[in-house]
């Protein structure tokens, strides 16, 4: 069975295995645009309740280039996953795919 749901909500829970999305600056910790300053260390802390919810695996996923709102940025790695030791981290790097031309979605008429 899949679960899908925020840090908030993983509160208090453990899991066999945990992927955590989007391990981006940025996004972990969350940066909103047009705001001068983040909590650093309540971010630091959901993330490591995250982490703590894995019993057995724990999986980090982030992409090199992300589509925002129409604007496309490369991104960088959230800094919280450059803290860890690198004798913890298995890393893995896989090749884009590569989209075809032509209509992304069918048209219905």
């Amino acid at each position: 069975k899949v679960s899908l749901m925020t840090i908030h909500a993983a509160k208090g829970l453990e899991f066999p295995v945990v992927f955590i999305a989007g391990c981006e600056n940025g996004l972990i910790p969350f940066i909103r645009h047009n705001v001068d300053s983040c909590d650093m260390d309540e971010e630091r802390r959901l993330f490591y309740v995250a982490m703590t919810r894995a019993k057995e695996h724990l999986f980090f996923t982030r992409t090199k280039k992300r589509t925002i709102y129409g604007k496309t940025d490369f991104r960088d790695i959230s800094p919280f996953i450059a803290d860890i030791e690198n004798k913890l981290l298995k890393k893995e790097n896989h090749p884009a795919i590569k989209r075809k031309k032509g209509p992304v979605q069918m048209t219905l008429f």
